[in-house]
């Protein structure tokens, strides 16, 4: 017989048991750890949810050259007084196989209620980052937003040469018809340095447009005329992703990520204001 066998039953007991302090410098051990695996973790999480996120927007722009080829070079823009969105006419060309009749919605320019379509809220992934969390109980989230191009008019001089120059959005003639506007990709004098989509995680009560939560520019199929997205808008994000940089699909199909500096510095080095967006990666005239 082993020495252990031969010991009383009491003693074989102590033998194998562990005394308080051994099992507490145990469980510290374990804890201890853990606190170092977690944000190793979590922030390998996050990278694997950017990496979707950037897989989302290089399909839209693969659609979007997919509509440039069939639409004279034009960028897709939202139609407000057709109710077309800007997702809604790439949407023969991003998978979803959408008919003209299956887009604008019954809710027209506000967008598609989740019950009109396959999927509810799920439809349309691609155009949702995987690190959005917000919801909205009958639309369908858009996470991604196109560049705005406004161009004046009468009614408001101030945009006489364009406070916003990106890809599309509409022009502003007189107190009638926002006919919507683009810019044509060939016109383009540098599609490397020119942003054409790019997140918005602005908070959804946030008013960039006097009267007009950012909610109505989040939801998918919605073609309102102020729906784009510029640096008034990009400026109130709020930090989905940890290092404050986002991720911006350029007109050239590639994905990079910048913050809201490095997206406003000119070309002579200067930073940009809201008010005037010129040379800067928000002008597609630059």
């Amino acid at each position: 017989m082993s020495y252990v066998q031969d010991l009383p039953l009491k003693d074989q007991q102590k033998k194998f048991s562990f005394t308080l302090i051994e099992l507490l410098v145990v469980v510290a051990i374990i804890g201890i750890l853990a606190s170092l695996l977690l944000p190793t973790l979590g922030k390998a999480r996050e990278k694997g949810r950017i990496v979707v996120c950037t897989s989302n927007q290089k399909q839209i722009t693969i659609a979007n050259f997919m509509y440039t080829d069939d639409h004279e070079g034009y960028f897709p823009a939202s139609d407000s007084n057709g109710v077309i969105s800007w997702d809604d006419q790439l949407g023969k060309y991003d998978g979803r196989g959408l008919e003209e009749s299956m887009m604008g919605g019954a809710l027209g320019k506000w967008g598609a209620l989740q019950t009109e379509v396959s999927g509810g809220a799920d439809h349309g992934a691609i155009y949702r980052c995987p690190l959005d969390d917000r919801v909205d109980p009958l639309m369908i989230i858009r996470t991604y937003g196109q560049s705005s191009l406004i161009y004046g008019g009468p009614i408001n001089p101030a945009f006489q040469l364009g406070a916003h120059r990106g890809i599309a959005g509409f022009w502003i003639r007189g107190a009638g018809d926002i006919p919507p506007a683009s810019t044509k990709i060939e016109n383009l004098n540098s599609s490397n340095e020119v942003i054409a989509y790019t997140e918005n995680f602005a908070p959804l009560d946030s008013k960039p447009v006097v009267g007009a939560d950012n909610l109505v520019r989040l939801r998918l199929g919605n073609s309102w005329e102020w729906g784009g997205i510029n640096p008034e808008v990009f400026e109130l994000n709020e930090p989905y992703h940890s290092d404050m940089k986002f991720n911006f699909a350029m007109t050239d199909g590639h994905v990079e990520k910048m913050n809201y500096f490095q997206s406003m510095s000119r070309t002579d080095g200067s930073i940009a204001t809201n008010a005037d967006t010129s040379s800067t990666k928000w002008d597609s005239a630059r």
